[in-house]
């Protein structure tokens, strides 16, 4: 592995965070950050076994950015409502189940 393979890794990364998380500044300055102290916390090390190690989980965190993560702002039409964005490089095509998981309470509907 050398410098360039990091690099190249390191700037993967920044595109896809941009690309997924589009439209949502502060959320692309967080992973922003903690992908460069991410980086910057390997920067010492010498072993290629170590520094390979590293670049594989930063090959998974894109893999993962670029697959699973799905934006879904909320509905100015109907409340309650999230428009979700898929796309093409969406995990829907390996058969994968999704999940959707909220944080919202049950509510009951204001015309129950």
């Amino acid at each position: 592995m050398s410098a360039k393979d990091v690099r190249l890794a390191f700037r993967r990364l920044l595109k896809v965070q941009r690309r997924r998380f589009q439209g949502d500044d502060a959320v692309i300055a967080a992973a922003r950050v903690q992908t460069r102290k991410e980086f910057e916390a390997g920067r010492g090390l010498e072993k290629q076994k170590d520094i390979e190690k590293r670049l594989k989980h930063a090959r998974a965190v894109e893999e993962v950015i670029r697959r699973y993560v799905v934006q879904a702002p909320r509905s100015t039409e109907r409340e309650n409502t999230y428009n979700i964005k898929f796309t093409s490089e969406h995990a829907l095509r390996d058969r994968h189940p999704i999940l959707v998981k909220s944080s919202l309470k049950d509510k009951p509907l204001k015309d129950e």
